[in-house]
């Protein structure tokens, strides 16, 4: 399949990394002509006169103008959007073309706090959701088309209506950049010496605000109303809160924060499955090459799949401790075999 991708930023040039490992043969294109080269360099780029695929990967302000003008020059291409905004795109695009059937409009739920085709990964969308934007409009060959593209991109596809996409995304999305860019903000007034006792978790709960404060002040004007109903709602949540520890009433603080527990344990886990408990097993290790490796080897050994893995180790200190985790049905089996193997191994409860 020839694939053009008009955009070479993260999303543009991720998707032509995952559909060249799936066989396609690569296109690309952008008005910056240094990431045009760069991208094209990254994914054996051709030039083709016809296409059977055009993803169109750029900032919102040019997305419905580069859709009009690829249906219009390519008659007989399936043409397909990744922006994250939808509302009235389909109704303004019909206005504009009369190749509405051959256009479906989609977004890929990944991304990262960093653009640029220089940031580009194949797996970005590996294990994520795509979005698809469900319309009477769009062909079978269309939707095909975005089902082979999100199957190449090792995604899960999931069909939903433009405003209730807008709507999900509102909360799931710009909602949690809007926090973690007000929390920045009020950082930013900080005393610098006084950063330098900041933690982790600080840095956690901020990595959003270092994403592309052009681009997404363009998406949040873009879906605002729907923005403005959830920042209403959070905002009346920290006035609860506000209230509850200006009354010294600990118990339904106590309340906020469970209920912000089990919205954590609400998210799904991989592929959009329920979110799995799992079990961790510590292994404290040598400061030497080749420890994560045979680890590894031992973890095959014993038919057990590890699920995501955490390292810990201090400069200086000659031995480190990695933590796995594994679904409660091998802790047992994994343990055993860890141990007669010579490992270090303990159980741990809970992370």
């Amino acid at each position: 399949m020839k694939v053009r991708v008009i955009g070479s930023g993260l999303i543009g040039t991720s998707i032509a990394l995952a559909l060249k490992q799936s066989g396609c043969l690569l296109q690309m294109i952008d008005i910056d002509k240094k990431a045009e080269q760069l991208a094209n360099k990254l994914v054996e780029g051709e030039v083709f006169d016809s296409v059977d695929l055009i993803v169109i990967a750029v900032d919102i302000a040019s997305n419905k103008s580069l859709i009009v003008n690829a249906l219009k020059e390519n008659s007989e291409s399936i043409v397909i959007d990744v922006a994250s905004v939808k509302s009235n795109l389909l109704q303004e695009v019909a206005e504009l073309s009369d190749n509405l059937p051959n256009f479906v409009s989609s977004h890929p739920m990944a991304g990262r706090e960093v653009g640029g085709g220089h940031s580009a990964r194949a797996d970005l969308f590996r294990g994520r959701a795509w979005i698809g934007i469900d319309a009477e409009t769009v062909s079978l060959e269309a939707k095909e088309s975005l089902e082979f593209l999100v199957k190449s991109c090792g995604a899960t596809l999931y069909w939903y209506s433009a405003r209730i996409h807008d709507e999900i995304v509102a909360r799931i999305s710009h909602l949690p950049q809007l926090v973690s860019s007000a929390l920045g903000a009020v950082v930013n007034q900080t005393n610098e010496a006084d950063l330098n006792l900041a933690g982790q978790g600080l840095r956690d709960v901020l990595r959003l605000a270092g994403s592309d404060a052009n681009l997404w002040s363009q998406l949040l004007i873009a879906n605002s109303e729907p923005v403005v109903a959830n920042l209403q709602l959070i905002i009346s949540k920290l006035q609860m809160v506000e209230k509850m520890i200006a009354n010294l009433d600990e118990a339904e603080l106590q309340q906020f924060l469970i209920d912000g527990n089990n919205g954590l344990r609400k998210i799904p886990g991989k592929h959009g499955m329920v979110q799995r408990n799992y079990a961790f097993l510590s292994i404290v290790i040598n400061d030497e090459a080749g420890q994560l490796a045979k680890i590894f080897n031992d973890c095959a050994k014993a038919g057990v799949n590890i699920e995501d893995l955490s390292i810990e180790h201090s400069p200086g200190q000659l031995t480190g401790l990695i933590t796995l985790s594994i679904s409660e049905k091998d802790e047992g089996k994994l343990f055993d075999h860890l141990s007669s193997s010579g490992w270090d191994v303990f159980q741990v409860k809970s992370r």
